[in-house]
């Protein structure tokens, strides 16, 4: 489901172009982080109010869009980031939850505004969705207070987290992880991935 949402006579669209497929749950230790596979790429488009097209990419100020992910339940309707065990509460998600846009190329040559998230991790087993609030920072966001504007939203398809015995292993990294660490982008890389052996990934 695409929320894109019009604001000064343009419209902001997220496409998730890599979707997550599955996890190993990480637990509650700080150490054992098991990174979503594949990891997320969510991509921007720009829409201008009477023009053919997407926005130029290269015109947009790019440093003040940012990208925050949230873990939601599968069916879109509850947000599962934090586990209520009074007297204290513990975060689900693990990891960098925002992001900031990449100017990079697919696979295809075309170039586009991309963000990534390469080290999320989730704590329990489960089905989930992500979803990702775009928004774009104003002088007045960085006041005391202040909160920044939710200009479009996107949510990943449903994946599953599995325990350590039921995980099926990592699979090879993608074409378009591939091409963006190529361009710098700092994602990591799998090749030659092999059949998964008692218990563990490889």
């Amino acid at each position: 489901m695409v929320i894109p949402i019009n604001t000064f006579y343009r419209t902001y669209e997220l496409e998730v172009c890599q979707q997550p497929l599955h996890a190993r749950m990480c637990g509650f230790g700080e150490k054992d982080r098991r990174p979503i596979d594949p990891p997320p790429i969510v991509k921007l488009i720009v829409q201008q109010e009477g023009q053919q097209g997407p926005v130029d990419v290269q015109t947009l100020q790019t440093p003040f869009f940012v990208l925050h992910v949230t873990l939601w339940s599968a069916d879109r309707e509850e947000e599962r980031n934090i586990i209520s065990n009074p007297p204290k509460c513990t975060r689900v998600l693990m990891g960098s939850l925002v992001s900031s846009p990449s100017l990079l190329k697919n696979p295809a040559g075309e170039q586009g505004l991309y963000f990534a998230f390469p080290d999320l991790s989730i704590r329990t087993e489960g089905r989930y969705t992500l979803r990702f609030s775009l928004m774009k920072l104003a002088s007045s966001d960085f006041q005391t207070d202040a909160k920044s504007k939710i200009i479009a939203q996107v949510f990943s398809d449903p994946f599953t987290v599995y325990s350590a015995k039921k995980f099926p292993g990592m699979t090879e990294s993608t074409e378009l992880s591939k091409a963006f660490a190529k361009q710098g982008l700092k994602i990591p890389i799998r090749n030659d991935v092999r059949a998964r052996k008692g218990g563990s990934d490889i």
